[in-house]
């Protein structure tokens, strides 16, 4: 027997003021596999508690789509592991990119939400998941840091 992914609760965290009036929130997300706390003090919802425009499950049920405030990112409820999608990346000198993020040679389609994601970054547990995304933001703010002093 098949058993489908559920959410079942999405508890905001208040992080306090982001800018000027806007409170920010963190989110944990607790589905039947296990919960997603790495979002907990991450800023996802800001200015409002409505999670439902930045927090969508996929048609197929095993996918969220986490459409935070600086990153986009997609989690597999079914193997608990996280992808991202959208990514800023801000240099050592106030520059920032926001890009989609590639890391690795792993490549994947995510269908069943509003479009099709094309993610370029590995799906990786949520214990591993901010090691691997430091060393991603790493190798960028290195790469933006050479470009701007070709300028």
């Amino acid at each position: 027997m098949k058993r489908e992914a559920i959410v079942e609760e999405i508890e905001l965290n208040p992080l306090g003021e982001i800018r000027m009036g806007c409170d920010a929130f963190g989110v944990v997300i607790k589905t039947n596999f296990g919960n997603f706390d790495l979002f907990k003090n991450t800023p996802i919802i800001i200015g409002n508690t409505d999670h439902s425009k930045v927090i969508v499950q996929s048609k197929c049920k095993r996918y969220l789509l986490v459409k935070g405030s600086f990153d986009t990112y997609i989690l597999d409820i079914k193997d608990q592991s996280i992808s991202i999608y959208k990514k800023t990346i801000r240099g050592t000198g106030n520059e920032w990119s926001e890009e989609q993020a590639i890391f690795g040679k792993d490549k994947t389609h995510i269908k069943g939400f509003d479009q099709t994601y094309y993610l370029q970054f590995p799906f990786v547990r949520q214990s591993e998941f901010n090691a691997v995304l430091s060393k991603y933001e790493s190798l960028r703010k290195a790469q933006i840091e050479v470009a701007v002093n070709a300028l």
